[in-house]
């Protein structure tokens, strides 16, 4: 909402809606819709340097912010964005979620999918959503006034410093929080009345789309006359003001969103092997893999072998320097761009040689797992869940067997 964008339209579905949805410019097909607008200037205030991930996947992010698929159905104006995070209770509408993709080294639905977040997250800065009140021309409902309004006078007011500690998924309730405590004082001035009345029964600082639904001031959607009007009641705000006020507000947690998905991303590695992976004591193993890390070029790997049966023990310790990202030939348009490992994310092909552990002695007669641990410097380790999964490229733990011969025929052992 907020001058909806459909992520795809059929030709049935544009003649079935009226005429009057493209009046409000809900289905922007010509133009950007209100939240890729959003998107694109929290974007600008992003500082690339330090989240040079959302400067690459900027496209992905403004794309995921304008789709409707963060909505868990079209009757609710808000959603679980915890659980695209997550991937959540494994619904197929949250379309794997952003950690499961990301683990996957499925960068661009990955990123497709904050911008999903980022969606549901500007919604609740339109006092219709945070008050839950039913607007939307699909389900032949009226369109929303300030959304209409705002389509074709997206004017900012001021951007908000929104702290980037909080997880991704927090701003949603944190926005919705905000919008929620301002409804009351948000006069019509013809009225005397506030614009928008949430529920009596709504809990505070509890999401609002999921409860009891809430109503426009007087019983019906007067923002569209009142910003004509321009009028001023007192001390309070004018609905243009109003309508600035919460772009800005919107602007100003899709950033802090954004930077704390950056920061909570955590690295990986992908195309591990050890060669050769049957050896006899004393034998030197190579083991190599790619590095992966979002945010900055430096992380620290540790090696650990386990014995089966044994305990985890560490053989090998150190830092990389990984290569920037490999750049992307944009071909004029944008959307073609898939965003992959090598042209997102910090890189480097790194081959160690382990031949005895710390103590200088050799590794003894048996099977072990070779684990390859990276940690960034946000503090993130890669995830237990890349070993468990059904991609093979991306698992960080291989297998290694010590014999005092090599058999022609090794039975293959698992720690999966």
């Amino acid at each position: 909402m907020l001058n909806k964008k459909f992520a795809a339209v059929t030709p049935v579905l544009i003649l079935a809606l009226s005429s009057s949805a493209f009046a409000w410019e809900s289905i922007a097909l010509l133009k950007s819709s209100t939240h890729k607008k959003i998107a694109d200037k929290a974007l600008h205030l992003v500082d690339f340097s330090q989240y040079p991930d959302m400067d690459t996947a900027s496209q992905q992010i403004k794309d995921g912010s304008s789709s409707e698929a963060g909505h868990e159905n079209i009757h609710n104006g808000g959603g679980k964005p915890q659980d695209w995070w997550t991937g959540g209770d494994g619904r197929g509408t949250l379309k794997g979620g952003v950690l499961p993709n990301y683990t996957r080294l499925q960068i661009t639905d990955a990123y497709m999918n904050i911008g999903r977040m980022c969606h549901l997250t500007q919604d609740q800065a339109v006092p219709a959503h945070a008050a839950h009140i039913p607007h939307s021309v699909v389900l032949n409902l009226p369109p929303d006034g300030m959304e209409k309004y705002v389509g074709k006078h997206p004017d900012f007011g001021a951007i908000p410093q929104v702290s980037n500690e909080k997880m991704p998924f927090e701003y949603y309730q944190m926005l919705q929080n905000d919008t929620r405590q301002h409804l009351a004082e948000w006069i019509n001035p013809r009225t005397g009345g506030p614009f928008w009345t949430p529920s009596v029964e709504a809990s505070r600082y509890v999401d609002a789309t999921q409860g009891p639904i809430g109503v426009y001031g007087g019983g019906a959607d007067t923002f569209g006359d009142a910003v004509t009007e321009n009028l001023r009641s007192g001390a309070s705000m004018t609905a243009a003001e109003i309508a600035a006020r919460q772009l800005g507000m919107a602007a100003g947690y899709t950033k802090a969103l954004v930077e704390s998905a950056s920061r909570r991303l955590p690295p990986l590695v992908s195309g591990l092997s050890v060669s050769p992976n049957v050896v006899t004591p004393g034998s030197i193993v190579e083991i190599d893999f790619t590095a992966l890390e979002n945010r900055t070029n430096h992380v620290r790997y540790t090696v650990v072998l386990t014995a089966k049966g044994g305990q985890p023990q560490t053989a090998m310790t150190g830092e990389l320097t990984l290569d920037k990202p490999r750049p992307v030939v944009n071909s004029g348009n944008d959307n073609s761009q898939a965003v992959t490992p090598e042209n997102n994310l910090f890189n480097r092909r790194v081959s160690l040689k382990l031949g005895s552990m710390p103590n200088g002695r050799p590794l003894a007669e048996g099977t072990y797992a070779v684990e390859v641990q990276l940690t960034d410097d946000d503090g993130n380790t890669i995830p237990a869940s890349v070993n468990t999964d059904d991609v093979s490229g991306n698992n960080s733990i291989a297998v290694l067997s010590v014999v005092n011969t090599a058999p022609k025929d090794l039975t293959p052992f698992s720690f999966n």
